[in-house]
């Protein structure tokens, strides 16, 4: 009886504890009301809605009532799967971005390289879903041109599949590119002008590279010629170009208001905001902390003692491959980040960043004297924050 009873009661208390179990919660789906609220604390200084956002917001990216336009849309794809779009265009080119989230606000695309004025849009084409991404900009003061940007979803992943100009008005002498067929395989365009040309009629294939997800060929007529306008330039320049310019910052004190110089470097795939107190960058041989040699470019800021290095891996590897110290988890989606805690090294601090999406990996390696590090802990977290690549 007595045994009985203590087996009906072990019944009891393992059936307590596995009712007692908390449930997996679903990931919260967001709607189109949702996302504009999140984007909007984001770009008003909302960390938390930032981070909910996996980094939408760059530090030094103006509030909300300077932008020129922002665009949320969303669509469904064959699957039932929703994604929304964003777009948040400025009148400094350089604090441009799309991305692109499902409804459990998992990111596929954050795109910082768009310039001048910017039209999106969803549209099936041959039973594929494609975010289409128009941009119409001035260069050298008098060559306007536009260009357009296709991203399309592969194996769960979006990919910028196609990416290319598609006019190039040279006062009145208008050349264009226009596509003609787009499928699995190929994107075949045409090319016009309103001269006597001899890229008139003429067309271009882009053959599908699965390795690289994206449209390639041999022969880019159009783009060499756009760009060999471009350098061939004669004319005085006035207006400053878009790849390395000076953005004014000011900072708003309870004393005084700061004006900083601030200069977003974009080089070789990646970006990256510096104050005017770190030295241009160096190429050098990394061998600090690391398994094996590898190439990267270096700033120093001889103010604080502080440098940082950024690597580019080689395809398909990552930190741990060439890193000594142990990553934690990634964030998910894309594009992904990760990190290592920060590390005693002698006098200093160092700590990696993993910055990572479709086939690029880059490395941040931050090193700090230890008696600074308390005291510019904010610079250094807004310079981190600030970095990304391009995918």
């Amino acid at each position: 009886m007595y045994r009985n009873l203590l087996i009906i009661l072990f019944s009891l208390l393992f059936l307590y504890s596995c009712s007692d179990k908390p449930k997996e919660e679903e990931p919260e789906k967001i709607n189109g009301k949702i996302l504009s609220k999140l984007v909007e604390e984001a770009l008003w200084g909302s960390e938390k809605a930032n981070y909910r956002l996996s980094g939408l917001v760059k530090p030094d990216t103006p509030p909300p009532d300077e932008y020129n336009q922002l665009k949320i849309d969303s669509v469904v794809n064959r699957e039932g799967i929703k994604f929304y779009s964003i777009l948040i265009e400025y009148p400094n080119p350089l604090h441009n971005v799309l991305a692109v989230y499902n409804e459990n606000l998992l990111l596929y695309v954050l795109d910082n390289s768009l310039n001048g004025n910017i039209v999106t849009e969803w549209k099936n084409i041959s039973g594929k879903l494609y975010l289409i991404a128009s941009e119409n900009f001035v260069s050298k003061d008098l060559l306007k041109l536009s260009r357009i940007s296709l991203y399309r979803m592969i194996n769960g992943r979006f990919y910028l599949v196609f990416h290319s100009f598609t006019k190039l008005d040279k006062a009145g002498k208008i050349y264009q590119q226009s596509i003609e067929n787009i499928n699995d395989n190929i994107i075949v365009t045409r090319l016009s002008s309103n001269r006597n040309t001899k890229l008139n009629n003429k067309k271009v294939a882009f053959n599908f590279n699965s390795s690289e997800h994206k449209y390639i060929s041999e022969k880019d007529i159009f783009t060499n010629f756009v760009l060999k306008e471009i350098k061939s330039a004669k004319w005085t320049i006035e207006k400053p170009e878009l790849k390395l310019e000076t953005i004014k910052k000011k900072q708003q004190t309870t004393k005084q208001t700061e004006t900083t110089k601030y200069a977003s470097v974009d080089l070789k795939g990646y970006q990256v905001t510096l104050s005017s107190d770190w030295n241009n960058p160096i190429g050098i041989a990394v061998t600090d902390h690391l398994i094996s040699r590898l190439e990267g470019v270096r700033y120093i800021n001889d103010k604080i003692g502080a440098t940082i290095t950024i690597i580019q891996l080689p395809e398909g590897s990552t930190a741990s491959q060439f890193v000594k110290y142990k990553f934690g988890n990634p964030t998910i989606g894309d594009y992904r980040v990760r990190s290592t805690k920060i590390i005693v090294s002698g006098k200093n601090y160092i700590q990696f960043f993993e910055h990572s999406c479709s086939n690029k990996t880059f490395i941040l390696l931050l090193q700090t004297p230890k008696y600074t590090y308390d005291k510019n802990k904010l610079t250094y977290d807004e310079i981190v924050t600030s970095f990304f690549i391009e995918c």
